[in-house]
């Protein structure tokens, strides 16, 4: 359905502007899956038509996690917005909610034109400044290059409250952007995360798993994610070595791909590691990684050493894995919700290797938490989390 069949039969539409590109490889417009999934979500959701104007990239995007697709066989409404394009009044013809990307620098402008064109906007935030600021710090060793981008930072969020002000609510994606903008009206708290209430683990694969647990065998860690030093992903080698300089048996599996890829493996290779780390490269997320996560591994190492909502939290509490972490502002936002896993000072590599070997002898508590994890997960599933969005862009659209 076109803009003005959408006047014409005064059914609502709802628009979508993301933050991830969309790229064209020969007929076909190449989307990130995460993305594309979640529009298949809203348009079975939104009771009226679904459409999204997204930027075009030049940069090929990588065939793993995206889907590839012929404009017609699109099921939503698609605009692709030219480099440097920005959505405009034209863009808003028949819109009556406008989803925007509010980590996005280009969409600051959308929530004054919304408001001057009588169209609902709702923007999702995901970073805080501090964790914008972490990421400068742990990206960019030049010290005059690092004052600039602080400098764009700061400035940049002078611009980002601005917009959130004409808006009409906010998605925040965790606990960390929930409470740092919590001075902006109909501010909705969610939990990213690609898993459905199918995919959470079952009661009989987590009693199995759980079952070893009492065979004394060695612990089975895991992470998955972006091999970047943000993820803290050079801690969890230099963590296994700790560990196993002190005889804790233990086997870490690392899914993922990323710029500390090489270096992971020198580490592991020198430090005669390869028994005890497995680097396993990057793997499909539903075919391959959840159905691992919740038949193999008893317990996830996150070492973030920023405060970024990451959908790896809750993904992997629905496989019935309890975290154990650094206590980063959106991890210890979680704990503060459920009691699903153990926080440890930032960088306090020490500290986490005792939590570890006190959970190789306390067995129990990790059961216990393994059944707290799921409780929580089947609360914010990604049909459960999607409908609560929705629900708050039909009463918006509704006022």
């Amino acid at each position: 359905m076109n803009p003005d069949e959408v006047l014409r039969s005064g059914e609502k539409q709802l628009l979508v502007v993301p933050s991830v590109p969309v790229w064209r490889r020969g007929d076909e417009l190449v989307f990130d899956q995460k993305f594309f999934e979640g529009m298949l979500s809203y348009a079975a959701l939104w009771p009226g038509s679904l459409k999204c104007a997204i930027s075009a990239t030049d940069q090929p995007l990588p065939v793993f996690g995206t889907v590839a697709r012929a404009p017609q066989d699109i099921p939503f409404a698609c605009t692709v917005l030219h480099h440097g394009e920005h959505l405009s009044a034209d863009h808003l013809k028949g819109v009556a909610v406008v989803l925007a990307a509010g980590d996005s620098f280009d969409q600051f402008h959308i929530g004054a034109l919304c408001q001057a064109h009588g169209v609902k906007c709702v923007y999702i935030i995901e970073y805080i400044p501090e964790t914008r600021y972490q990421i400068v710090a742990l990206s960019t060793r030049n010290p005059v290059l690092r004052w600039r981008r602080y400098l764009y930072v700061w400035y940049g969020e002078r611009k980002r409250r601005k917009a959130f002000r004409k808006a009409d609510g906010l998605q925040s994606n965790g606990t960390p952007a929930y409470q740092e903008y919590s001075d902006f009206k109909n501010n909705l708290l969610y939990f990213d995360t690609r898993v459905g209430r199918n995919e959470i683990v079952d009661d009989a694969t987590l009693a199995q798993r759980l079952s070893r647990l009492t065979e004394c065998k060695p612990l089975r860690l895991a992470f998955s994610g972006r091999l970047e030093r943000m993820k803290g992903v050079d801690h969890l080698v230099r963590l296994a070595k700790r560990m196993h300089d002190r005889h804790l048996p233990f086997h870490l599996s690392i899914f993922g791909s990323g710029s500390l890829e090489a270096e992971l493996q020198e580490y592991v290779e020198q430090n005669e590691l390869q028994t005890v780390v497995s680097l396993l490269g990057a793997v499909d997320f539903h075919r391959e990684l959840l159905p691992y996560l919740k038949q193999n591994i008893d317990l996830f190492i996150s070492l973030h050493r920023q405060s970024d909502p990451s959908c790896t939290y809750l993904e992997t509490l629905s496989c019935g894995v309890p975290i154990l972490g650094y206590n980063n502002k959106a991890f210890s936002g979680i704990l503060r919700q459920a009691d699903v896993g153990w926080g440890v000072s930032m960088d306090d590599l020490d500290a986490a290797v005792s939590a570890i070997i006190q959970l190789d002898r306390q067995r129990d508590t990790l059961a216990a938490k393994s059944q707290y994890s799921v409780r929580f997960a089947r609360l914010h599933s990604f049909e459960d989390t999607n409908q609560r969005r929705i629900q708050q862009l039909v009463d918006l659209s509704n006022t």
